[in-house]
């Protein structure tokens, strides 16, 4: 092909109409937004020929292919070509405005069938396309576009045909416009958005902008419309919810303002929307309207001058067997599940979402922080290392300011009449340069009513003099520690946001409920956006019709970043991680505290009244069981307000006495049912510690030496406790063996994501645990004492855990006292070498015959929980199946565990094992070793081992986020250098 306008940077569109608001027009008599049974939307989505080349250079509009692609989709979800997940880097060489010659084409083609009429136009709308797209029709060319997410739309009048007509698609992998779209996510192609032709009469309205102004009992929302100066009549009518007619006007001008008296408005808790009805000779346009005001006071954030907080995530458009592609289904589905969990603000990471996304989000009340589609610090390593002073190269080089300009353009007009959108964002980690600031001009000139966001602040070394922060109207910042983040809040100017924090990657995030503590403590701090909402994986199937997902490097493709797109708070397939379940609790409507006996509500919401939008609900458990329950009922408490809560509570005498509150949807949400939990608090009222005594036996109780160590025997038991592992190796309750294999000491996990630089996955660093050999340490026993008596034997066994190469890691003096009853008491006296600035574990792992499967225990659930990591979580005595107990994370890593357990059993049919201390302690059981977890790098590839892995353990260092973001902080790290770690461990024969 000739064509070469996807290689010349002045040329990011030909002949393509000017930019609009987004909106579906239909007939005067009619009132219908959708696509669908609408008389002026002829839909060309469906079955389009599909022919693919491997190079733009062979391709050919000649040949009829009996190929078929659907429209909309991403052909390499069809075997077209390959999948490839990039973060960062270029997958082209830098060498704009050039793009690789072997640049893969797919060639559609489909026929349709018009009427043409004098009164009436034909425009072709195409409302996503990566990279960009030559169109066709008749064999004439129509024109070209590019900007993967934003809509291009032409006037096919002149080209038509009466009757049948024929449209062919040239769309390319690979454009100039690919050195601006080097977003985080798999880099697909194609018509990936609904294609569709718009008959609209000669004389319309082509553009109309809604802003509107609050007064002090009525609202003017004001019209600006582009007919094109033909003096077109236009009738206005704005009716509320219920249908009624509450401002009406008519203009032949550009301008038009009504008034709404005592108006409703619009926020993210409320969200109220008006209807617009635009009427015109010949055409109607049906449009929602949500009045509200964005603005910032000093530093702090308002919407309808009430400060608010963003409890957020960053979204793409995907999904495991659509791609791209994002159906009415799809996302209304993303965000009940955001709505059950507390969230109510987006950042659309890192373009324009899909248009019907945004109706979505003012329809069930979400504050969207819409972004631009841009991103290019792929120039970052252009010069073979990630060099700062490249990182803004694009941003500073001129040649590319039609481009940048452009693609902000698109993005204001096309979502400018949606109250949802309360921020604009220029894009993402490109860097500062004279083309940031041509597109925060464009962007000013369009819309002055919203706020400006753009976090990236690199610039090249000669423009360090150019730029005046004062051009953004947000402190924006990503992944910054807690004590750097609280340092920008008691600094800043202007209303602080994360824009991306708490990297949900695998198992975390850890310490999400130190980010809201900080979030509520200034008022300043506007919130954050956690990276991110899915999982980016591939849904493919075996032989055998299992799942399997799939990430980077996984289709043969030689530059990837493995599986660093896997870090969503849900599964790919919308299952909820337990990191979305800590958000959801971090981001509860209300927070109850306690100063002696009085409990208190604080209402964190920013608009709604409490006995309006939630019923409070109180049990009470002595246990795990539950002695009392209640309500509140119409509790009045205003929105940041702070009150006792009128609550009488039954004596109280005895341990493990929980009260937990619960917060319940009261108000009708279409997402939310009345009734849904939407978090809790909990408090511990015991007035005793809990104690366990051991089973009570007067039996005898022997130990006779072996050649590898001592075997104990009592009436119902016989251990063997081996010296030279300093632990039992055999444990048989009425002569049957619970043990598999010996028991270990555990100093090591399967590194989580979060882990992958610390344990020296992702670097070879000097300190990992990797180049430590934590992964590798045994235990080196010195000599072992046996003492017995007639209902005890006690064995006292020195020992270090030690590595090749590696000094010992910690030294302990294990004591071990089996009683008559075959209760074991340990205690381990344990000092960690002064050197290791932290321990992954410390603990004990029991090799169970893998018939223990059922599970008991009381402590933090019923999730996964860690020292970082229980926000979510709660106490009480949970029931589970080991396998319930596993967490199958797309990479396999450490995962399970609970935190603050005080008891645990694991039972077979025969006998049951229980673990308890009177210090909390974690707990985990599994069906998989984590020298398995730690070598398989997909879910699918793991082997079970054949028993039941069950950790005890003293501590576990907390999960963090660093993979993309803090490591897991000091305090929930264990860096204990002396410690005690004392439980027993008590058999049972089930009768």
């Amino acid at each position: 092909m000739n064509y070469n306008y996807h290689q010349d940077l002045n040329i990011v569109r030909m002949n393509t109409m000017p930019d609009r608001a987004y909106y579906i027009p239909c007939a005067p008599s009619k009132n219908t937004t959708s696509k669908e049974n609408n008389e002026r939307v002829l839909l060309l989505n469906g079955s389009w020929k599909f022919t693919y080349y491997p190079s733009f250079a062979e391709a050919s509009l000649e040949g009829v292919s009996d190929n078929v692609l659907p429209v909309p989709s991403n052909w390499q979800m069809y075997g077209y070509d390959k999948h490839q997940y990039v973060n960062i880097d270029y997958p082209i060489p830098y060498n704009p405005p050039f793009v690789p010659k072997e640049n893969p084409c797919g060639v559609y083609k489909r026929t349709f069938s018009v009427e043409l009429t004098e009164e009436m136009q034909f425009h072709l709308n195409f409302e996503g396309v990566d990279s960009c797209h030559y169109v066709f029709l008749n064999g004439v060319f129509i024109g070209y576009s590019q900007v993967s997410h934003s809509t291009a739309e032409y006037d096919i009048t002149p080209f038509l045909q009466d009757g049948e007509n024929e449209i062919a698609v040239m769309v390319l992998k690979w454009c100039d416009g690919t050195y601006l779209e080097a977003q985080d996510k798999f880099r697909m192609s194609g018509i990936f958005r609904d294609v569709y032709l718009l008959q609209r009469p000669q004389h319309h309205v082509r553009h109309y902008v809604v802003q509107t102004s609050l007064q002090q009992e009525s609202a003017t929302v004001s019209f600006k419309f582009d007919d094109f100066g033909t003096a077109l009549v236009k009738s206005v009518k704005i009716l509320d919810a219920e249908g009624r007619a509450v401002a009406q006007g008519e203009t032949c001008d550009e301008t038009l303002s009504l008034t709404i008296e005592n108006p409703v408005l619009w926020n993210a808790e409320q969200p109220y929307l008006y209807q617009m009805v635009l009427d015109t000779l010949q055409e109607r346009i049906i449009d929602t309207i949500g009045i509200r005001t964005i603005s910032a006071q000093g530093n702090v954030l308002l919407a309808n001058g009430q400060p608010i907080k963003f409890k957020g995530v960053n979204r793409h458009d995907s999904y495991p067997d659509t791609g791209y592609v994002a159906s009415r289904e799809q996302m209304v589905r993303d965000l009940q599940l955001m709505k059950q969990h507390n969230i109510n603000a987006i950042r659309t990471s890192h373009y324009p979402n899909a248009p019907e996304f945004y109706h979505l989000c003012d329809e069930y009340g979400f504050y969207v922080i819409d972004e631009g589609d841009m991103e290019s610090h792929g120039a970052w390593s252009s010069h073979g290392f990630r060099d700062n002073d490249w990182y803004a190269v694009v941003h500073h080089d001129p040649q590319f300011q039609t481009a940048i300009v452009d693609r902000v353009q698109r993005l204001v007009t096309r979502d400018i009449n949606r109250p949802c959108v309360v921020i604009w964002s220029l894009g993402n980690e490109s860097g500062l340069g004279v083309n940031t600031l041509a597109a925060v001009d464009a962007v000013r000139k369009l819309d002055s009513s919203r706020l400006l966001h753009y976090e990236s602040k690199n610039f090249m070394p000669e423009d360090q003099e150019k730029f005046n922060f004062d051009i953004l109207d947000v402190e924006s910042h990503m992944y910054p520690d807690l004590e750097y983040t609280e340092r920008l809040a008691q600094e800043n100017k202007k209303p602080l946001i994360l824009c991306e924090f708490a990297h949900a990657m695998g198992n975390g995030p850890g310490s999400l409920s130190e980010y809201y503590e900080l979030f509520y403590r200034y008022d300043g701090f506007a919130g954050g956006f956690v990276w991110e909402w899915c999982d980016h994986a591939i849904l493919q199937y075996d032989a055998s019709g299992n799942a399997q997902y799939l990430y980077g490097g996984d289709f043969g493709e030689v530059l990837h970043d493995g599986n660093f797109c896997v870090d969503g708070l849900v599964y790919p397939d919308r299952t909820p991680h337990t990191g979305l379940l800590e958000l959801k609790n971090c981001a509860r409507p209300v927070h109850i505290t306690r100063a002696g006996n009085t409990f208190s509500a604080e209402n964190k919401l920013d608009f709604a009244d409490l006995s309006d939008a939630v019923t409070v609900v109180w049990s009470l458990e002595q246990n795990g069981t539950k002695i009392a329950e209640g309500s509140i009922a119409n509790f009045n408490l205003a929105p940041h307000a702070k009150a006792p809560l009128p609550l009488s509570l039954p004596p109280i005498d005895g341990a493990r006495v929980y009260l937990k509150f619960e917060y319940l949807q009261k108000a009708v949400h279409p997402l939310i049912p009345v009734g849904t939990s939407l978090g809790f608090d909990q408090f511990d009222l015991s007035t005793e510690d809990m104690s366990v005594s051991l089973p009570v036996s007067h039996s005898a109780v022997t130990a006779e030496q072996t050649p590898t160590g001592w075997l104990v025997n009592g009436e119902t038991f016989s251990y063997h406790f081996n010296t030279a592992l300093g632990t039992f190796d055999s444990f048989k309750i009425d002569g049957i063996e619970c043990f598999d294999r010996p028991a270990e000491f555990d100093i090591h996990r399967a590194p989580t994501d979060n882990d992958m630089v610390e344990a020296g996955i992702a670097s070879y660093g000097q300190n990992s645990w990797k180049s430590l050999r934590l992964d590798a340490a045994y235990a080196y026993t010195y000599e072992t004492v046996v003492e017995q008596s007639n209902t005890s034997v006690t064995i006292t066994c020195p020992l270090s855990l030690v590595a090749d190469r590696a000094a010992p890691f910690c030294n302990i003096q294990a004591v071990y006292n089996v009683y008559g009853s075959g209760a074991v008491e340990v205690s381990m006296h344990v000092s960690v070498r002064k050197d290791l600035a932290y321990l992954p574990r410390f603990g004990m792992r029991y090799f169970l015959t893998e018939d223990f499967q059922n599970c008991t225990y009381f402590g933090y659930g019923p999730q996964e929980s860690y020292s970082d990591k229980h926000a979510g979580s709660y106490k009480s005595m949970f029931n589970a199946t080991v396998p319930d107990l596993f967490e199958n994370y797309i990479y396999p890593q450490e995962n399970g565990s609970h935190s603050g357990t005080e008891e645990c059993t694991l039972s077979n049919a025969n006998t049951t094992l229980k673990a308890f201390s009177t210090k909390p302690f974690s707990f985990c059981a599994s069906e998989y070793t984590r020298e398995e977890l730690a070598a398989k790098k997909h879910h699918f590839e793991l082997q079970k081992g054949g028993c039941t892995v069950w950790n005890i353990d003293y501590a576990m260092t907390g999960v963090g986020s660093g993979s993309c973001g803090p490591y897991t902080i000091e305090q929930y790290r264990l860096t204990e250098k002396e410690f005690v770690f004392d439980y027993m461990f008590i058999p049972r024969r089930n009768l």
